[in-house]
């Protein structure tokens, strides 16, 4: 058994059935919204639509290869550049957990600071004759070689510093608790 659905502008056909009513279409996009755009926003119109083309010579479309490769390359700072870890970094830190080491890592203030260079060794060859001295870092010149050296120990007493500002600090929290407990102990 069927059930027809007539309406006076609907033609009929030779049966029982009707034909489906006509499917509604968008005339214009721009007018029509669905409930998940009214909900999250449309994205149409946005500028990732865009298409961009071979052929055409806008200002907002990407660059071609032969203007990249025109491009100087980018320069370099010295911002992620890091200093050499040394012993007195180590102290320094450590010294949280046992404040003695921060004694040591103040020692290195008064401590002679000699480059790898002044403790050369010679090893004899093989051939029983006395092989060239070793050099630390052999593959630098004696102006680079320098240079790290005194990097190395500008960071070094850099840390050794702190480490006696933090043997000064602890000094002082620990004077002035013994003073408050002495005078409480008086009173």
């Amino acid at each position: 058994m069927f059930f027809s659905m007539q309406s006076s502008t609907q033609p009929q056909t030779s049966g029982s059935m009707s034909l489906p009513l006509p499917a509604t279409t968008r005339t214009s996009p721009s007018t029509t919204t669905s409930p998940i755009d009214d909900f999250f926003g449309s994205t149409r119109g946005s500028r990732h639509d865009r298409r961009f083309s071979v052929s055409s010579n806008k200002e907002d479309d990407l660059p071609s290869y032969s203007d990249v490769e025109a491009l100087a390359p980018p320069s370099y700072s010295q911002r992620g550049h890091k200093e050499p870890v040394t012993l007195a970094m180590y102290l320094f830190k450590f010294g949280f957990l046992f404040p003695p080491f921060w004694i040591l890592g103040a020692l290195i203030l008064v401590s002679d600071l000699r480059s790898p260079d002044a403790e050369e060794t010679s090893l004899p060859s093989s051939n029983g004759v006395e092989a060239e001295h070793l050099s630390w870092l052999p593959d630098k010149t004696p102006a680079e070689r320098a240079a790290i050296v005194q990097q190395i120990r500008n960071a070094e007493v850099k840390w050794a510093k702190r480490c006696l500002a933090a043997l000064g600090i602890l000094c002082a929290l620990g004077l002035a608790a013994g003073l408050a407990i002495g005078f409480a102990l008086k009173q």
